[in-house]
């Protein structure tokens, strides 16, 4: 084997359980499939060997490795990390929900940081306060699970809390998306039993699981409507397509640094209002009913200052 096809052998090795834990045998087919690296298990070896010499710690664990540190510090400079890891630390013992997660991230970022870095972090600490927006608080279990039946098609069945009636019941409906506006996840879903597309509130579904029935997405994406937004520069660097809560959103930039971002929406009330919250920053270009209904807020809006 030659030095620079060990050396090759290693990096890609890295890059793969950088990405999450792997079989040996997922190793070598990925290190065949990617790369066109074809080597045994020994091989394989050599190359973990190399990696934990230089410092990684690669832990073996029910048959799988698993990258666990790094001796790579992420090149912060003392106002980044101070940001960083400020927010994340301060707002991990305060989430009832994504806290441990925030937690073990900070923890990550931490030992990715150089030591003086992290000495100056330490002394200028900043705490942040943190108001959630849902009460109660959503469960990343239930947007997942939503997420994925949407993805594939799936009813499903939830335990759902309707503030118009005041009580908890199951239902079963279609998923058609879930998206954010207004800081709150909110599923666009279906519902057999009326014969109506509903808008649910993701923290008020209590439990949810898929059902093995599976339904046609084509009617239900035509009820989405269309929307195109141009974004200036720095709101786009800020937002991204994601002015647009639309997962298949495009984005098209502009000579100037601008962008126009092209996808559906499912609500166009909440739409509206998370586009005019950028100011000049965004202009509605189209679809027909999203650029009337942005123009009459805005003109009810006026109204209220004549």
């Amino acid at each position: 084997m030659s030095r620079m096809g060990a050396t090759l052998g290693t990096l890609a090795v890295l890059k793969i359980l950088s990405e999450g834990a792997a079989s040996r045998e997922r190793l070598l087919a990925r290190l065949e499939e990617e790369f066109g690296i074809g080597r045994d298990e020994r091989t394989l070896r050599r190359y973990v060997s190399a990696l934990r010499e230089a410092g990684f710690e690669i832990r073996s664990h029910s048959g799988k490795l698993e990258l666990v540190s790094s001796p790579v510090r992420l090149p912060f400079d003392e106002y980044e990390a101070l940001a960083a890891l400020s927010l994340l630390e301060s707002v991990a013992g305060q989430e009832p929900v994504y806290g441990g997660h925030l937690a073990s991230a900070a923890g990550k970022l931490r030992r990715a940081l150089p030591e003086g870095v992290l000495k100056f972090v330490d002394r200028g600490r900043v705490e942040f306060d943190l108001s959630p927006a849902s009460d109660p608080p959503e469960d990343p279990h239930v947007i997942d699970t939503l997420r994925q039946a949407a993805y594939r098609n799936q009813r499903i069945e939830m335990h759902y809390y309707s503030l118009s009636s005041g009580e908890s019941r199951w239902r079963v409906v279609e998923p058609v998306r879930v998206y954010h506006a207004q800081r709150a996840h909110r599923l666009y879903a279906y519902d057999p039993e009326s014969n109506e597309y509903r808008e649910f509130r993701v923290n008020r579904i209590g439990e949810v699981k898929m059902l093995p029935d599976k339904f046609s997405p084509e009617a239900h994406t035509r009820q989405l409507k269309p929307a195109r937004v141009w974004l200036n520069e720095k709101t786009f660097a800020a937002y991204g397509k994601y002015v647009i809560p639309d997962p298949h959103a495009t984005v098209k930039p502009q000579d100037d640094g601008t962008a126009i971002v092209e996808g559906s929406v499912a609500n166009i009330f909440w739409t509206v209002r998370d586009i005019a919250a950028l100011g000049p920053g965004a202009r509605v270009l189209g679809g027909p009913e999203l650029k009337e209904e942005f123009l009459q807020f805005l003109r009810l809006t006026l109204n209220q200052y004549s």
